[in-house]
Parts: structure tokens; sequence; C-alpha cells
């Protein structure tokens, strides 16, 4: 009986210390693999560490400190420099993503391409200011910019990276050098153009 228990046991240890090392990619490694455009700084990303999700599942991670990697359609860019774009996913849902520390910016024509998000999912307030910057980086009417009169707590996913299809897109806008930027503090809330 021992002699049986210890080849299960065995058994069950070298399958695990195989599988342990058996890793795939995710869906946004494989993009980058293939040669789509990376705009920020490329985290490797592997499926079973990272979780794969979409702005309809996006919650369950917020304010975990969980790298994730979120997945849907390009549904609007800032205008302005595309510091920020919205990310829908197969329902329609859209979420806000922002560019760490206003580091990098994405092509203003990415409307309406499949996109991949490397970052966190975080619950941030807004201003009533910041609110209606982004609402005029949208190019929202000015009626609708002026009904904004309070703050508002949503989530919002701070990407180190995005990960598009390379082809039709224009050059993002550069970023302004270091000494210019804001304070790496204000990434979310002062992450304006």
């Amino acid at each position: 009986m021992f002699n049986r228990l210890h080849t299960v046991v065995m058994c069950s240890a070298a399958a695990a210390m195989l599988l342990a090392g058996c890793t795939h990619p995710t869906r946004a490694q494989k993009a980058i693999d293939q040669g789509w455009t990376t705009f920020g700084t490329p985290v490797e990303t592997t499926r079973g560490v990272n979780p794969e999700v979409t702005p309809e599942n996006l919650k369950e991670h917020a304010d975990t400190a969980e790298l994730v990697v979120l997945s849907g359609t390009v549904s609007d860019v800032c205008r302005t420099m595309g510091c920020w774009l919205e990310i829908a996913g197969p329902s329609d849902l859209k979420v806000r993503v922002m560019n760490k520390d206003h580091a990098f910016f994405v092509p203003r024509n990415a409307r309406g391409r499949k996109v991949y998000a490397i970052g966190q999912a975080t619950y941030t307030e807004h201003s009533v200011d910041m609110l209606k910057h982004l609402a005029a980086d949208a190019g929202k009417p000015q009626a609708e910019i002026d009904a904004i009169t309070q703050p508002e707590k949503s989530l919002v996913f701070v990407a180190q990276a995005v990960i598009l299809p390379g082809s039709g897109l224009e050059a993002p806008v550069q970023p302004a050098p270091a000494a210019a930027t804001a304070p790496a503090a204000a990434s979310t809330e002062g992450a304006s153009k």
C-alpha cells in the first residue's frame, strides 16, 4: 500500500512540475509576436498568470494590482494627443484606458480596431474639471460639456502597454520630455493630454 501511494504521489509531483514549465502566451503576447504595434512598455504575459478580460468582467480585477490583459475594440480615442482610449467589449460596455504616467500616446485614428491593453484596473474619482477636459478631448458638444456638474467615480484601466494592428495607423504624438510632464502621482487624474 505504501509503495502504491508513494508512486501516485511521485507521479503527481512529476506531472505538476512538468505542467508548471508549460506556459502559453496570452492573445496579446501572440499579437506582439505576430508584429502588431506596441505603444508603451511591452510586458510579457502568460495564460494562467495574467487574466485575459473584457470590459464586462474587468471589475473583478479592480484595485488588486493584478496585471491583466484587457481586450476589445477601440470605441474612442483622445482627439487631442491620444493619451487615453475607450475599449468596448462584446456587449458594447466601455472602459476608459489611461496611459500609465502619461508616458505614451496611441494613434488618434485607432477607432474601430481590435486592441489589447496590459495594465491594472482601478476605481478613480474624476473631478468636474477633468471630466470636462475628457469630454472636450472626445469632441463632445459644448452643451454636453457644460452639463457636467458632479465628480464621477468610475472604473479605469491604467495601461502599461496598448497593442494594435499596425497597418494604417498614424504616428502617435510624442510625449514631452520627462522634466516637462506631470508628476507620476497624477497618472490617472492628471492625465489629460
